[in-house]
């Protein structure tokens, strides 16, 4: 493709056996035009800045100096051709200089994947380089300089007809004619750039390759040897297959002169006259890549790119700044297959995709840098502007159905401007169930919000619901704020729970699964069912022989519920003792065996208490072990509205103190209890907790009738607190007043 040039740069006639071993060495190349033979050395003045000791043959050039199609422009061009040859004068009968150069030329189609297309008419050299560069992507410094070692027609000031015919030297082989379809300067500078877009577009169809070892000839003389390189990027991949030698070390140690009989020196002058016209080609190790997006969804902005170092193949790390402040920082290793072109098909572990939750509403200025390694320095890759909207909450109820006094819920809830899990609230005919976080993982969502993570989900059941056709709405919390936003609604059946007799007999079994020491307290936790009714059994739980406790085993175990299906989901045993001494406890459970009403033990464990933190109050002491009052059946036999007391609701940090107390007259099972924030439900749960008070006044329902909980979460500011009772048989909840408290 390419014949030798004389001292000063000009290209000559090489006809001979050497010639015929760089045809078959190249063909070896992978080439599919013609032959590259050496090239020899050019003069150049005593200006020149270029150190042999900088060169290396694996990085002559890098990838963002070699593709850059934007490194000048026309005038740009003309301006560096007129301060070279300055002395440059047409000779008689000869062409004219470059500086002063102009062809008319026809339009050139583009071509997919390699150039856009190029307008035709009479340009001049500068425009013809200035256009070629830009529509294929190659920097105008690489064919100014790709110009002078094929022909030397930069710098002379006796231009002759014959370089600017074969300026690039593109399809002469060494063993044959130069092709005359590719004759002319502005042919052959676009047939050089389109050859060096092929190599780029197919890295792995040629013999020379980014990202592994290459042996390469240091001459077409294969009795001089090769040399092992590392090819550490595209541009220089595609520097050797267009001139497939390397400089042995008689070349290097005369830089602007000749070496021995198996030196070559294209690649070598290359890369010096580069370094004595443009400075440093590889950029001094600099990292380079690409921000290829940056988009917000919510107050989540999503950016993703490449970046890679010269002076490594290793991943490199990017960190990312939100209006001048660092937000995060990832490593970019994915694999990006479309940077083979550029990096080389075994270095493609280069592409970075990260999330940047929490963006403040606006216009942000977002800014991708890539950190050095090696030589060089930190680089900016981009800043990109992104405008960030808050967006509301959504979510899925993805079931609802309907059981015997039970709805059993699943579903999603994300919002997109909070990166922690979602908050949510379930509420059965507008009357609020649940209010949790979402703490189930559903892979298949993330997939479609990136950026909120995998926590989206939920699963729940939701006990003692009357029966009938029953409403469930589902609402996800809008953060910053506190309002909530109904994200879902569905409709199921429920059945009545059974209740009563079984019409069998036997023996109350369960378990008393564990025992858990904290600060101060015991968890206890374990499940009973009794043959003989549908209803949740009693237990008692003591603390070294003395009654800590007591209570109805109606916690969520839907674990229990699989294997005896008939009992339903609340037949859980989950109870938190508190106030408990520092030091090592027994702790026995008892469960109520009917209908003979005596409690049969369940065992017991031993657990270690540490000290409670000085700030905190026991809220329950261990009391004398307690005599059943109640009747073991459910009905007391009697009708009535529920009747209580909403006793006080109290504001802290971020916490609301709710406390009161209820009673059924239908029934001697404690009563359930829904409570509202500001209209939204907040909490239910069973009126439960030790109240003696009501005890002594009321004595057939025991002292397990007290409302008593804390909400927490709760935003600061001024709330209304309203607390609900459910009314029995009906399942209806009776409004119990409402209170006002200041959180901080």
């Amino acid at each position: 493709m390419f014949r030798s040039t004389t001292s000063d740069g000009r290209r000559r006639p090489l006809r001979s056996a050497l010639g015929m071993v760089a045809a078959l060495a190249i063909a070896v190349s992978g080439l599919t035009i013609g032959t590259i033979v050496s090239e020899a050395t050019t003069t150049e003045s005593a200006s020149a800045t270029a150190v042999a000791g900088n060169f290396d043959p694996g990085n002559i050039i890098s990838d963002q100096n070699f593709y850059n199609g934007s490194a000048m422009s026309a005038s740009s061009v003309q301006s560096f051709l007129n301060s070279v040859a300055p002395n440059c004068k047409q000779q008689s009968g000869g062409p004219a200089c470059l500086k002063n150069f102009t062809q008319n030329m026809s339009a050139i189609s583009a071509v997919s994947g390699r150039c856009s297309a190029i307008a035709g008419g009479t340009k001049s050299a500068a425009t013809v380089i200035a256009q070629v560069g830009a529509a294929c992507g190659i920097s105008q410094k690489v064919l100014l300089v790709l110009l002078q070692k094929e022909q030397a027609i930069v710098t002379t000031n006796a231009p002759t007809s014959y370089m600017y015919l074969h300026a690039t030297g593109f399809a002469c082989p060494d063993t044959a004619p130069c092709d005359p379809a590719y004759y002319g300067f502005g042919q052959q500078v676009y047939a050089a750039a389109l050859q060096f877009k092929r190599y780029q577009a197919s890295p792995t169809s040629w013999a020379y390759q980014a990202g592994r070892n290459n042996s390469i000839l240091y001459n077409p003389n294969a009795a001089c040897g090769r040399k092992t390189v590392y090819i550490q990027n595209q541009a220089t991949a595609g520097l050797y297959i267009y001139t497939p030698y390397t400089p042995n070390a008689a070349a290097m140690s005369n830089l602007y002169g000749t070496g021995d009989s198996c030196s070559a020196y294209g690649n070598r002058n290359f890369w010096r006259m580069y370094t004595d016209w443009f400075g440093s080609p590889t950029g001094n190790g600099t990292p380079y890549g690409h921000l290829d997006s940056a988009k917000a969804s919510g107050t989540t902005v999503t950016v993703s790119g490449w970046a890679a170092d010269p002076d490594t193949t290793n991943p490199l790390r990017v960190a990312f700044y939100v209006d001048g402040v660092g937000k995060r920082t990832v490593t970019a290793d994915e694999n990006r297959n479309d940077l083979a072109a550029t990096l080389g098909a075994s270095n493609v572990a280069h592409g970075f995709t990260a999330s940047l939750t929490g963006i403040a509403v606006g216009t942000r200025s977002v800014c991708a840098f890539a950190i050095n390694q090696g030589r060089g320095a930190n680089a900016l890759l981009a800043c990109s502007s992104v405008t960030v909207k808050s967006a509301p909450p959504i979510g899925k109820l993805d079931t609802v159905t309907g059981g015997a006094g039970s709805i059993a819920v699943a579903g999603w809830a994300i919002d997109p401007d909070n990166a922690q899990p979602a908050h949510y609230k379930v509420q059965v005919d507008s009357v609020g169930a649940i209010s949790a976080a979402a703490d189930v993982t559903r892979n298949d969502v993330a997939k479609v919000y990136p950026g909120v993570g995998s926590t989206v989900g939920f699963s729940r059941t939701i006990q003692n619901v009357a029966p009938g056709s029953r409403t469930v709405s589902l609402w996800t919390q809008d953060k910053p704020g506190a309002a909530w936003v109904k994200v879902s609604e569905r409709s199921t059946t429920v059945t009545a729970k059974t209740t009563g007799s079984t019409g069998d007999s036997g023996t109350v079994y369960g378990k008393f699964d564990a025992a858990t020491g904290g600060a101060g307290t015991v968890d206890v936790r374990g499940w009973a069912i009794d043959p003989d009714v549908y209803d949740p059994v009693r237990y008692k739980v003591h603390i070294d022989g003395v009654g800590a406790g007591t209570g109805t085993a109606n916690a969520n175990r839907t674990d229990v519920q699989r294997v005896y299906p008939k009992w339903g989901a609340d037949v859980g045993l989950v109870r938190t003792i508190t106030g408990v001494k520092p030091g090592k406890h027994t702790v026995t459970v008892w469960y109520q065996d009917l209908p003979s009403g005596t409690y049969r033990s369940w065992g017991s464990k031993t657990v270690t208490v540490t000290a409670a933190s000085t700030s905190t109050k026991p809220t329950a002491t261990a009391t004398p072990t307690p005599t059943p009052t109640k009747s073991p059946a459910t009905s007391t036999g009697k009708t009535g509205a529920v009747g209580g007391s909403f006793d006080q609701a109290k504001g802290g940090k971020g916490t609301v103190a709710v406390s009161g107390w209820a009673i059924d007259p239908d029934t001697f099972d404690p009563v359930r209890y829904k409570i509202h924030i500001d209209g939204v439900g907040a909490g239910t749960g069973l009126a439960n907790a030790t109240r003696a008070d009501v005890e002594r006044v009321h004595p057939g329902w025991g002292s397990d009738v007290g409302l008593s909980r804390t909400i927490t979460g709760v935003k600061a500011g001024t709330h209304t607190v309203t607390v609900w009772y459910q009314d029995l048989p009906s399942g209806t909840y009776r409004n119990w007043g409402s209170k006002t408290v200041t959180v901080s």
